[in-house]
């Protein structure tokens, strides 16, 4: 083997914990750059000892908190917030990321470094979340889905091309 590929082997990545359900808050200790995916992970730590590796929003800083938010707010009183919402609860037309489509799946959609998807509607009567995604596309979810209130981290990765071939 290659001196890169046992390079590869020794390297272990955080285990991202993208089905997330906690109503006590967390503090955020840590944030952390994967090195292959470039995604920001935030190592959130909870009252009860234990801890999780989360996906990053722009708003995340160390030592904000995390909290499910479970009431429909306009905007957050605490800037150093994050919050982890239902699609039902979130406010219409605002940017989100990690979108479940299904509860208990996990987040699938707008998890990539700063992408965005706005909910557009909710039905009450079929309990589905017309969203918007970041391709343009919309489509339908449970509006019992969890997402992230705000855009994921590193929108300025977007921004880089790559037309060299020694980039």
């Amino acid at each position: 083997m290659g001196s890169k590929a046992a390079t590869l082997k020794r390297i272990r990545l955080p285990k991202v914990n993208y089905t997330f359900r906690s109503l006590v808050p967390g503090v955020v200790s840590t944030l952390k750059l994967t090195p292959f995916s470039n995604k920001l992970l935030a190592l959130v730590f909870f009252p009860s000892g234990s801890f999780c590796y989360l996906p990053a929003l722009e708003a995340t800083k160390v030592f904000s908190i995390l909290s499910f938010r479970r009431t429909r707010l306009s905007t957050p009183r605490v800037h150093s917030k994050s919050f982890l919402s239902l699609i039902y609860f979130a406010p219409r037309f605002r940017k989100l990321s990690n979108v479940e489509l299904w509860p208990g799946k996990g987040a699938q959609y707008a998890r990539s470094a700063g992408t965005s998807a706005k909910v557009i509607k909710v039905d009450l009567s079929t309990h589905l979340a017309l969203v918007k995604l970041p391709s343009g596309v919309r489509k339908f979810f449970s509006m019992y889905g969890t997402i992230l209130l705000g855009p994921a981290a590193l929108k300025l990765k977007r921004k880089l091309a790559n037309t060299k071939s020694g980039y």
